[in-house]
């Protein structure tokens, strides 16, 4: 599958909350979600057909690993993931192929949906707040076309594109941290 998201960020959460729910989007439940992000040595952002693994420990019990490479650019990935048993055996399995840590954080999301896109809404300490709109679709779909239709949705939000940000979580908290 592959994953076309596009992220702003939120300036006035009371606004962007109500004007999710005047469309009708209920978000779920907060959950906590601790994201560890790896690497092989040496890889670049945005680089075409680059593979990042990610463990991600949902509300301290649920381990989901994922495997995102790299299509157009850091929000548009074909993605795989699957649920495991142990987050000790699939760090160690990482770090048997060779891949080192890119990446650490933590961030509070509420999850809904506007029709097939998948909203959500993220509290990312020392980040601050962002909305994502994504769709999961064919590997070869138009990637203009997609993020087209999301920001048409964020449009309804009062979401413009001086509020866009196009790079993820992990590639942010590195700058942040002085690492990029």
């Amino acid at each position: 599958m592959r994953e076309i998201e596009i992220k702003a960020r939120v300036k006035n959460s009371g606004e962007t909350l109500a004007a999710l729910e005047k469309l009708g989007v209920i978000l779920g439940k907060p959950k906590k979600q601790h994201d560890v992000v790896y690497s092989r040595p040496g890889a670049k952002d945005n680089d075409p057909g680059e593979n990042w693994l990610r463990v991600r420990t949902e509300n301290d019990s649920t381990v989901i690993f994922t495997l995102k490479r790299s299509v157009t650019g850091e929000l548009d990935s074909i993605e795989h993931e699957t649920i495991v048993d142990s987050e000790a055996e699939i760090t160690a399995i990482i770090g048997y192929m060779g891949y080192e840590l890119f990446s650490d954080l933590t961030k509070i999301r509420r999850k809904g949906a506007y029709g097939d896109m998948e909203i959500c809404f993220d509290e990312v300490p020392k980040l601050g707040t962002y909305i994502e709109a994504e769709l999961l679709c064919a590997e070869d779909v138009d990637y203009a076309t997609v993020a087209k239709e999301l920001w048409a949705f964020f449009t309804e939000l009062g979401i413009t594109k001086d509020d866009e940000e196009t790079s993820g979580y992990d590639v942010l908290m590195r700058r942040l941290e002085g690492k990029q």
